[in-house]
């Protein structure tokens, strides 16, 4: 979709190197614009109690190689942030004239997410 210009969004949790370098293979010559959504462990813990179809402790077990990339083009907390507001700031920064860079900075470091 995206060779043919079509807009695309990936949701995925980069939690294993393999996952996370077939997304940079597949996708490291498109302008893609890296965005992490972030909250607390505090925040993640309420979540998952209330969410009836995760195991209990996944997302903390989780939490420090899902959030290792140190590089975003834009990072959301979904904690301070109501959806809305995060879907405003994406929609601006991609009518902004900043490049999307973060994605190709992180190909050249090779991040090892695990």
């Amino acid at each position: 979709m995206s060779e043919k210009g079509i807009n695309v969004v990936v949701d995925t949790v980069n939690d294993n190197d393999e996952r996370f370098n077939t997304c940079l293979g597949l996708l490291i010559d498109r302008p893609v614009l890296f965005v992490g959504v972030t909250c607390s462990k505090e925040e993640l813990i309420r979540r998952e109690k209330l969410r009836e179809d995760r195991q209990s402790g996944l997302a903390i077990a989780q939490y420090d190689i899902v959030y290792r990339p140190e590089e975003y083009d834009i990072e959301l907390n979904t904690e301070t942030l109501r959806p809305n507001e995060c879907a405003n700031l994406i929609v601006d920064f991609i009518r902004s004239i900043r490049e999307y860079s973060a994605f190709k900075k992180l190909d050249k470091r090779s991040v090892g997410v695990s």
